[in-house]
């Protein structure tokens, strides 16, 4: 694993995680309130050698984009990520935030990758009781070890890898505020549901029954309005499946993309 490489984009600083070197590539984008791309790095350590993974990291080490903090500028800045480092129709992985992140990206740039992964994500927001609360306590109470824990147990049904989940309150601290706050809004703001039918790359939904950040109405709709997509359920995970139950994400991921990329431009198993 490869940590904190940087790229220019759109004048700014950039800063991103990488493992492996040849194959198709997979890009990682995290969720909202100050999640790392730290989030990622179980799953990219699975991931089978034939395929390189990068992990963008927004909130941490990296300059805001320069036209503010939203997901339409985390998209814009996915898209000439894959571009400036000349990554041929790579696969696409958000979570939550993320991957609303994935879905605008894949609208803006329908060419651009080779297919969508989407965990613990939606189209919408709309009637998201906790993630309006989340969002007024951050802006009434600030960046605190008391929120971020509270607001980072919200992600977990079943217990994180060992040493996880106080790593990533600590990682959560340090991101700006407003950053968060104008995130997190965006996020809110915005309604991928109508324009669904538009993305017609491969699209794999990976959801936890348990999830209680995006219940599984979330993920159901997704399913619905995308032409290509397929739907996998953990039963007993929460809002991280990938680090709740890494071993059974791992698959799925790896057996879907396998499914959708040319054996041509793959490393033999």
């Amino acid at each position: 694993m490869e940590t904190d490489c940087t790229i220019d984009i759109d004048c700014a600083r950039v800063c991103f995680d990488r493992t492996g070197t040849q194959g198709p590539a997979v890009i990682f984008v995290h969720g909202g309130f100050g999640s790392p791309s730290e989030l990622w790095h179980v799953t990219m350590q699975g991931l089978p050698d034939r395929y390189r993974g990068y992990a963008l990291n927004n909130f941490l080490r990296s300059e805001p984009p320069p036209d503010g903090y939203t997901v339409a500028s985390f998209a814009r800045r996915l898209v000439r990520f894959a571009a400036e480092l000349e990554l041929v129709r790579p696969v696409i992985v958000g979570h939550s935030m993320g991957g609303v992140v994935c879905q605008l990206a894949a609208l803006e740039a329908p060419d651009a990758f080779g297919g969508v992964v989407l965990v613990s994500t939606g189209p919408s927001m709309k009637q998201h009781g906790v993630g309006q609360t989340l969002l007024d306590r951050l802006r009434s109470e600030g960046v605190s070890t008391r929120l971020m824990t509270d607001i980072s147990a919200n992600w977990f049904h079943r217990p994180p890898p060992p040493g996880f989940f106080d790593a990533y309150v600590a990682r959560a601290l340090t991101a700006p505020l407003e950053a968060m706050i104008d995130v997190q809004q965006s996020l809110m703001d915005t309604d991928v549901l109508p324009r669904l039918g538009e993305i017609h790359a491969p699209a794999l939904i990976l959801h936890g029954r348990q999830d209680v950040g995006r219940p599984i109405g979330h993920a159901e709709a997704l399913r619905e309005g995308l032409p290509d997509a397929r739907l996998v359920v953990f039963e007993t995970c929460g809002h991280s499946p990938m680090l709740e139950d890494p071993a059974a994400f791992d698959r799925a991921l790896a057996d879907f993309l396998d499914q959708i990329t040319e054996p041509a431009a793959r490393l033999p198993k």
